[in-house]
């Protein structure tokens, strides 16, 4: 009886260890790390404009966080560059994306591979505005050029390219000035040259007065004016002062 009792109990006690090493393999070890961000749906993410930087820059907010966006493999002229300044069609470039981008609006995202981000550490991605890529619109427009393309991101490139050839044939924007956009980026000193705008500028007016308007004070400041390089939040550029006088802007007195 003894004997069966103290079998009895043994087996009792391997049943409840059995149990118990059951138990714990089932457990998932605490890993620590931060759960990864959801898969795009159809490779878009919905976001919200904050405020446009310029025409290939934008400042959103997706998931909840701010995040900047630099355009995938496209480039537009420049407006505040520190060496280069404002070159032709920049500012046509920043205010057509402060028009379709403007603070508040619904878009989506569709990052690059991975996640990618330039050595700025902004977040590659092409932005879809009511379905439309803009990346696509400023090409269509002559707003900017194909470049940049570094794989694996080369998903639209060769549609982008197609795009591309259609703006030069009718010498839309950028190219409307004869060797103004290059594989090297833009060459300002080309508008400079007598006959380089062809067309009349195609189907924008190529900008070269460089005006800079203050949106908050309705001042403009001329190049060699005290407060030319003074930086402003957001800019508003127009081609004479004439344009901004006419826009309710003021010269500013220094």
């Amino acid at each position: 009886m003894r004997n069966k009792r103290i079998q009895s109990l043994i087996l009792l006690l391997l049943s409840l260890f059995l149990i118990a090493g059951c138990t714990v393999s089932k457990q998932s070890p605490e890993t620590g790390k931060v759960p990864a961000a959801l898969e795009p749906v159809n490779g878009r993410i919905p976001a919200e404009v904050i405020r446009n930087v310029d025409g290939d820059t934008v400042v959103i907010k997706l998931e909840g966080r701010e995040e900047t966006v630099r355009l995938l493999c496209v480039d537009t002229p420049e407006t505040q560059h520190p060496r280069l300044g404002v070159q032709p069609f920049g500012p046509e470039a920043s205010d057509f994306a402060k028009k379709v981008l403007h603070p508040g609006k619904k878009i989506e995202v569709e990052p690059g591979v991975n996640w990618g981000r330039d050595k700025y550490g902004r977040l590659l991605a092409y932005i879809y505005v009511e379905g439309e890529m803009f990346n696509e619109m400023l090409l269509e427009k002559g707003l900017a050029r194909v470049a940049y393309v570094y794989p694996p991101n080369t998903k639209y490139v060769d549609q982008f390219y197609e795009i591309q050839d259609q703006a030069k044939k009718a010498e839309a924007g950028i190219w409307s000035i004869e060797n103004y956009s290059t594989e090297d980026g833009f060459q300002s000193e080309a508008a400079q040259k007598p006959g380089a705008v062809k067309n009349g500028g195609g189907k924008q007016t190529a900008c070269f007065g460089k005006i800079k308007g203050n949106p908050n004070s309705k001042i403009y400041h001329v190049p060699g004016g005290s407060y030319y390089h003074t930086k402003i939040k957001e800019i508003i550029w127009f081609c004479s002062e004439k344009e901004a006088e006419k826009a309710g802007y003021r010269k500013s007195k220094r």
